[in-house]
C-alpha cells in the first residue's frame, strides 16, 4: 500500500492536489488511490481538479503505523489482529523468544481484556488502541511499578499531544483528564515483561457501559472529532520507545519527573491503604519503586515501601471505582 501518496494527499489538508502532482503515471497513481480506497481511507476525487483527502480509514492500517516509525526497539516488529481474547494474550506467546524485545501487537477486539484485580476492559469494535508491548528489561527495569509507570506516562503524553488537555495518572495505572479515564494500564509478567494498554479513541458516551458513563471519556469526546487511530498508535509506540530508550541509558529515576508531573494525588491529602494499616496525610514525594512519602501536619515523614500498599485514594473527596 502507497502511504507515501496518502501522506502527500493528506498534507493538502483538505484541498484537491492534481494527480500530475502526485506522480509521472497517472495509471499507478490512480490504482494506489484505488487500493487506498479499498482499505477504507476516504477520498474525494474530481475528473479536473484532482483527489482530496477526506478522512482516515476506520480499521488499523500497519502499513501506515509502521510508515517512518524511526524507533530503537518498541515497534521493530508489529502485529495487528481483527479480535484476540487479550492483546496481551499474544504478546505472551511470542515471549518464549527474545528475539521479539520490542514486539507490539494490536488489536481491533478483545474477547476478555483484563484490567487491575481481574476486571476487565471495555471497548467497543475498532473504536480503542488496543496495544501490548513485550520487553526483555533488564533487572533494575524490570519492576512492575516501573513498567506501569511507562505505560502510564507514554499514554498521556499522547493524550495530551491529541487533546490539548491535561492528562493526568491515578494511582497505579489510570490516566484520567477532568477526572475521567481515558485510558489504563495493566503490566504482566511471565518469561518476559508485557505493558498492554487500553485507550478509548472514538468511543461515543452512550457506547460505554451504563456503569462506566460518567467515569470515562475518550479522545473524541475531548475534542469533537474522531481520530485517526493509526497515527496515534504510532505516536504512542514512539512515546513508549522514547522513554524506554533515555531509561535504558539513564537508568528508571529518568522517568519520576514525567511521572510525579502527572500523579494527580501528589502534594494532596491521601488515604493509603496497607497489608496491617490505614493512613491519611499529605502525600509529599512517590516514587514508582520505594513508595509513597507522608506528612501529616508538619511533624516526620513516614515512609511507604511500594510493596505495601493495597490501595492509595485520596482523602480529600469520595472514592470513585475504577
Amino acid at each position: 500500500m502507497n502511504i507515501p501518496l496518502l501522506y502527500q494527499v493528506r498534507s493538502a489538508r483538505g484541498e484537491f492536489v492534481p494527480i500530475a502532482d502526485l506522480g509521472s503515471n497517472a495509471e499507478v497513481v490512480q490504482r494506489d488511490l484505488d487500493d487506498l480506497d479499498a482499505f477504507g481511507f476516504r477520498f474525494e476525487r474530481h475528473p479536473y481538479r484532482g483527489v482530496a483527502y477526506r478522512g482516515p480509514a476506520e480499521r488499523l492500517c500497519p502499513d501506515q503505523i509502521e510508515c517512518a516509525l524511526n524507533t530503537r526497539l518498541v515497534g521493530r516488529r508489529i502485529a495487528v489482529w481483527n479480535r484476540v481474547t487479550s492483546t496481551n494474550d499474544i504478546a505472551g506467546r511470542a515471549a518464549s523468544s527474545r528475539t521479539n524485545d520490542g514486539f507490539v501487537v494490536l488489536a481491533e477486539e478483545q474477547t476478555a481484556g483484563r484490567g487491575r484485580r481481574g476486571r476487565s476492559w471495555f471497548a467497543q469494535p475498532r473504536s480503542s488502541i488496543l496495544m501490548s508491548v513485550l520487553l526483555f528489561p533488564p533487572e533494575l527495569l524490570d519492576n512492575p511499578a516501573w513498567l506501569t509507570a511507562l505505560g502510564a506516562v507514554a499514554a498521556a503524553d499522547v493524550v495530551e499531544e491529541w487533546t490539548g488537555r491535561p492528562a493526568r495518572i491515578k494511582w497505579p495505572n489510570d490516566v484520567r483528564v477532568a477526572g475521567q479515564k481515558v485510558a489504563g494500564v495493566l503490566v504482566e509478567r511471565g518469561q518476559g515483561s508485557i505493558i498492554g494498554i487500553g485507550l478509548n479513541v472514538n468511543t461515543d458516551a452512550n457506547e460505554f457501559p451504563e456503569s462506566l458513563q460518567s467515569e470515562g471519556t475518550s479522545i473524541y469526546l475531548l475534542t469533537g472529532e474522531s481520530a485517526d487511530r493509526s497515527e496515534m498508535a504510532k505516536a504512542l509506540i514512539n512515546r513508549i520507545d522514547e522513554h524506554y530508550s533515555i531509561c535504558l541509558i539513564q537508568g528508571s529515576v529518568a522517568l519520576k519527573t514525567p511521572w510525579c508531573s502527572r500523579f494527580e494525588l501528589l502534594g494532596r491529602v491521601v488515604r493509603v491503604h496497607t497489608k496491617s494499616a490505614t493512613f491519611v496525610s499529605r502525600l509529599v514525594d512517590a516514587d514508582f519503586e520505594d513508595g509513597l512519602t507522608l506528612n501529616a501536619s508538619g511533624g516526620p515523614c513516614r515512609h511507604i515501601p511500594m510493596h505495601e500498599i493495597i490501595e492509595l485514594t485520596s482523602a480529600e473527596e469520595a472514592p470513585s471505582p475504577s
